[in-house]
């Protein structure tokens, strides 16, 4: 193995989706609701309480989370997705929640909004200050932002205002073009949040995308170049536009659909807007979910430095195109290759590759479950895996397209932290044309030990041959290595540094549950110039504001 101190470990997540707020794995927690402590209950409806300036109590929390019928009023008041086109299900955030309402958003598109949202979410659960903490200790140019949604800013404040101003009779304004763009996620972050100069873009990956961005990031750690970045990915594409693409497609649900999905298999005659998604099972296509879901990534060298908590190593992440295809949205044969390439790359970290299990990337389709399913069966039959536990997450969250990995590793590290696997609970009953050889899927919610689990496999599939996986591997394995590179003298270091920044996420999530949630919006401050605030020279380069210098060499 390569130098371990070079090893990508997930310092700091958080976000929002239909379940809720993903630091202090609240979204997680909401997920396998049923299965928590009173206290842990009352802690969830508590900060969906606070999010929702009251909207989502402990009377209404569940018709007002996770997948349901959509809110007309504010996602489709043209009645566009809701009549003409029978969309009526999607997982929305919890009700009540307003991006826009935690800082000066400026007419912001949402998935800008929920960007920082979500990365000050993840800043304030890692304890760490930047200006204090990262910016005296790393050189600018070795921090790496990566971030994007998959498909764009498609609201009335990005690419969706801009293309029907002139079709509505408006004027497209200064801002509309800039704002649709994929890779104003991550200038967010740089400009308004960290302030970092380091590097910086975006990489569309269809449905995939949230791991092609942590690819970035972690390749970058893993090759020297970088030492901490935020990963990321958010999309908002509850709106017609989306909606109708999808509807074109034939792979979404429709009231229609969910209905004869209900009737074959015995259900009740009334829609039933939660269940509409079923991962594997006999379903009627996919729903469409929002999400913004963010990682503070830093190399284990660096988060030690730092005294950071250590919540998963990340060793890499494997993507593979489909080769020629039969169609654009079809699926092909690269997601075998990144599935395999996966299991194999955690044999590093892991003497018993059974000692894991897989969330699925489970859209709820015809397609996909018989073309997941096989790939899942046969790569555990070629690698030597048996009753390979497999979940997914769309059925309760629904698609959120970029996000939507993002979702599956923050349930990663729940489990790590609490020892629930959210089953697919909107499934009671797998498909006939679903491959079970070597696999079990988990229909219910299921409480297992949390040390028996080495590895959480996330798997991810996009139109156009867009495959990713990824084999995340426990704090525990993490920390043991740790154990095995760092001296007592460092350990000791790092462990009193590690008390303070734990004390500093406390009082965020204190903070929280009295509802600031200390949303970072830094719009004109400190802003540089080239006049006054950069010295070049030989050596390199020094900023006003950064004790670091950019190093030549």
């Amino acid at each position: 193995m390569k130098s371990i101190r070079r090893l990508p470990v997930i310092c700091g997540y958080g976000g929002i989706n239909s379940a809720g707020r993903s630091a202090f794995d609240l979204a997680y927690k909401r997920l396998v609701f049923n299965l928590l402590s009173e206290e842990e209950k009352n802690e969830v409806i508590l900060d969906l309480s606070n999010m929702t300036d009251g909207h989502t109590n402990e009377e209404n929390m569940f018709a007002n989370t996770l997948v349901r019928k959509i809110n007309k009023k504010k996602y489709d008041p043209d009645g566009l997705m809701t009549g003409k086109m029978n969309v009526n299900a999607a997982g929305q955030f919890p009700a009540g929640f307003e991006s826009g309402s935690f800082y000066k958003s400026r007419q912001h598109p949402i998935g800008l909004e929920t960007t920082i949202f979500g990365v000050s979410d993840a800043l304030g659960l890692a304890g760490i200050s930047w200006d204090e903490d990262i910016k005296p200790t790393v050189d600018p140019s070795r921090v790496g932002v990566f971030a994007g949604p998959a498909i764009g800013q498609l609201d009335s404040f990005g690419l969706g205002g801009l293309m029907q101003a002139r079709l509505k009779g408006k004027r497209a304004s200064s801002k509309h073009l800039s704002m649709s763009l994929l890779e104003m996620s991550a200038d967010f972050i740089n400009a308004y949040i960290l302030g970092s100069v380091g590097v910086t873009g975006a990489n569309a990956g269809a449905c995939a995308t949230f791991l092609y961005n942590l690819d970035l990031l972690i390749n970058g750690i893993k090759e020297d170049r970088l030492d901490i970045g935020i990963a990321g990915s958010a999309e908002a594409p509850i709106n017609p536009e989306v909606t109708d693409g999808f509807v074109a497609t034939t792979g979404i649900a429709d009231d229609k659909k969910i209905l004869a999905m209900q009737q074959r298999n015995g259900d009740d005659s009334e829609i039933d807007y939660s269940r509409a998604c079923r991962p594997f099972g006999d379903n009627a296509g996919l729903i469409l979910g929002e999400a913004a879901q963010f990682v503070l990534v830093a190399s284990l060298e660096k988060a030690f430095e730092l005294g950071l908590e250590i919540y998963a190593l990340a060793p890499g992440i494997k993507i593979n195109a489909d080769g020629i295809k039969k169609s654009i949205s079809s699926p092909g044969i690269g997601n075998y290759i990144t599935m395999a390439s996966a299991v194999n790359e955690t044999k590093k970290f892991s003497n018993d590759l059974n000692r894991s299990f897989v969330i699925a990337h489970g859209t709820g389709t015809f397609q996909n479950r018989s073309t997941e399913s096989h790939v899942l069966s046969t790569v555990a039959d070629g690698m030597g895996l048996s009753e390979w536990e497999i979940t997914g997450l769309k059925g309760s969250l629904g698609h959120t397209m970029g996000p939507a990995a993002g979702d599956e590793l923050m349930t990663a590290i729940g489990f790590w932290k609490h020892g629930f696997i959210p089953g697919i609970n909107t499934t009671k009953k797998l498909a006939e044309d679903v491959y079970k050889d070597n696999l079990n899927f988990i229909l219910e919610d299921t409480k297992k030990d949390k040390e028996s689990i080495d590895t959480i496999y996330l798997n991810a599939k996009g139109f156009g041959g867009n495959n990713a996986s990824a084999g995340i591997i426990s704090p525990k394995i993490a920390v043991d290595l740790a154990k095995q590179e760092f001296s007592k003298a460092e350990h000791l270091k790092y462990e009193q540094k590690k008390e303070r920044v734990l004390e500093s996420s406390l009082n965020y999530q204190e903070n929280c549950k009295k509802g600031d949630y200390g949303v970072i919006y830094r719009f004109n401050e400190e802003v540089l110039e080239g006049l006054e605030d950069i010295e070049i020279s030989e050596e390199g380069i020094r900023l006003k504001g950064f004790k670091a210098p950019i190093k030549f060499n």
